[in-house]
């Protein structure tokens, strides 16, 4: 897809301020990396209507794994979250379980 930092932002603009409406988001197949990852799951913190969030093959590692965690422990809206291909390892497996445990969804 070859999603450009210039693209990100328009992505991340979005996400702030379609906080009310959006419902997915799929930035998979970017290398947008654990930095924009943490950009985008901060403004999706609040947001109640997001259920799908894809970021497979985005180059994450468990800085950005453990960004989703903290998010999915907020954020009760999400009910697929796309992650494949990755390298998170076992401690942002850990992460995004612990996570998981405080979700209600």
């Amino acid at each position: 897809n070859d999603l450009t930092a210039v693209g990100m932002e328009d992505v991340v603009k979005i996400v702030r301020t379609s906080s009310a409406t959006l419902r997915e988001l799929n930035v998979s197949i970017n290398e947008i990396g654990d930095g924009m990852v943490s950009v985008i799951t901060d403004h999706l913190q609040h947001n109640n209507v997001l259920t799908k969030l894809n970021v497979a093959r985005c180059g994450l590692s468990v800085r950005g794994a453990s960004c989703l965690g903290e998010l999915l422990k907020v954020n009760n809206s999400i009910k697929e979250l796309g992650m494949g291909v990755n390298q998170i390892g076992d401690e942002g497996v850990l992460s995004v379980c612990e996570g998981l445990q405080c979700n209600k969804t």
